[in-house]
């Protein structure tokens, strides 16, 4: 049985703990104010009230949150990275949130990998990924699509709620197009670039409405395999034929969208990279139409294409130098066989796409869709895939 002694001292034992426990975060609250205002050691009232100063530190200004990263507090580690990653310093902040990345919940891991996508950091994604500290999600769905992970190991579910096509889906062509493209890329800023040309042409159609109907982006990492050859063109060759075919049998031209490698259209197929600017896209897709190139051409094409003589394109006529059409000028198309001739004195996009489409080559251009529209009149039936294009 307790003495009023002991009773009394018992008593004030656990008064002055509640009052010290009452106390702590006005203490708290007070070395944090001192930092804010008074230039006071940030380091050491951290450490008098650390549990506040943890609840609160998003609130230190730079320098004084720069400290506390500095001496290796990870969560001031954590803050100062994102305030770096957001004003454009994304290297510097690198250093800081490797070294707490591991102490992180995984709550502010995903608000790290956030911040990381917004600003296309993928080499740091693939870090964290590599070192087992990227959290499951968008995030690492996004890195997967951009390292081209095969298309089997993305969720179908997550390509499409980005408005892209897995190879997997039933895409459909258009009707009221002459022309349809289907477009593919095996990388999500392929993806992103398509949509991006595709959104850009649709707002201005060349060289008329209801020509070329493009497809949603497919993602296809896994089922074709791109390279650059010798001359640095792309490349891409077919993995997985029969799905490909399935995918493929009711367009007319195929664009497939790799990483690297100068553009080019063989067979119907553009194969143009994801840096490429929108007049490089509009002049392959002249291509689709038969128009040829005004510079040099490859030496392997001009020993065929140089031996003939005639139109042999929308825009060049090959002829031994004794003729040419009328107001039609030099080309620099061909340095063997015959000299060729195109219709405009000054370049156009078909040697220089930075010019952009001219009236002149626009209309040469409708010309061209009407003789291929009038033969696809006299067909018995029109066909309803591949081959209304001219290969290139």
């Amino acid at each position: 049985m307790l003495t009023l002694a002991k009773y009394v001292k018992f008593l004030s034992v656990l008064l002055g703990c509640l009052i010290l426990s009452g106390s702590s975060n006005r203490f708290g609250a007070i070395g944090f104010w001192h930092v804010l205002n008074s230039k006071a050691n940030v380091l050491q009232s951290y450490w008098q009230t650390p549990s506040y100063f943890r609840s609160h530190v998003s609130q230190l200004p730079d320098t004084q949150l720069a400290k506390l990263a500095r001496l290796s507090i990870p969560l001031a580690q954590y803050r100062y990275s994102l305030r770096l990653i957001n004003s454009g310093h994304a290297n510097t902040a690198k250093v800081f949130w490797r070294a707490g990345a591991s102490n992180l919940s995984v709550e502010h891991r995903k608000t790290l990998a956030e911040q990381l996508l917004v600003h296309s950091r993928w080499q740091d994604l693939a870090l964290l990924a590599n070192e087992k500290l990227l959290p499951e999600g968008n995030e690492k769905n996004h890195l997967k699509l951009e390292l081209s992970t095969h298309y089997s190991q993305v969720s179908n579910e997550f390509i499409n709620q980005l408005g892209f096509a897995s190879i997997s889906d039933d895409i459909e062509p258009q009707t009221q197009c002459l022309f349809n493209v289907l477009t593919m890329s095996n990388h999500r800023s392929g993806l992103y670039k398509l949509n991006e040309l595709i959104s850009r042409y649709d707002q201005a159609p060349e060289p008329r409405k209801h020509v070329f109907c493009f497809s949603m982006p497919v993602y296809v990492a896994g089922a074709v395999k791109c390279s650059i050859d010798k001359n640095q063109a792309a490349q891409c060759s077919v993995q997985t034929p029969k799905l490909i075919k399935s995918v493929t049998e009711n367009f007319d031209f195929i664009i497939m969208m790799p990483k690297y490698g100068t553009a080019n259209v063989t067979n119907n197929t553009m194969l143009i990279n994801s840096d490429a600017q929108y007049h490089v896209f509009l002049h392959e897709l002249m291509h689709f139409n038969g128009f040829e190139d005004e510079y040099a051409l490859p030496l392997t094409k001009q020993a065929w294409l140089c031996t003939q003589r005639g139109l042999v394109a929308p825009n060049l006529y090959i002829s031994d130098g004794k003729q040419k059409p009328q107001g039609w000028h030099k080309a620099n198309s061909c340095q063997k066989g015959g000299v060729a001739y195109k219709p405009s004195e000054n370049w156009s996009i078909m040697e220089y796409q930075q010019l952009g489409l001219s009236d002149q080559y626009r209309a040469l251009w409708i010309n061209q869709l009407d003789i291929v529209n009038d033969h696809l009149k006299r067909l018995p039936s029109a066909p309803t895939s591949t081959n209304k294009g001219v290969k290139n």
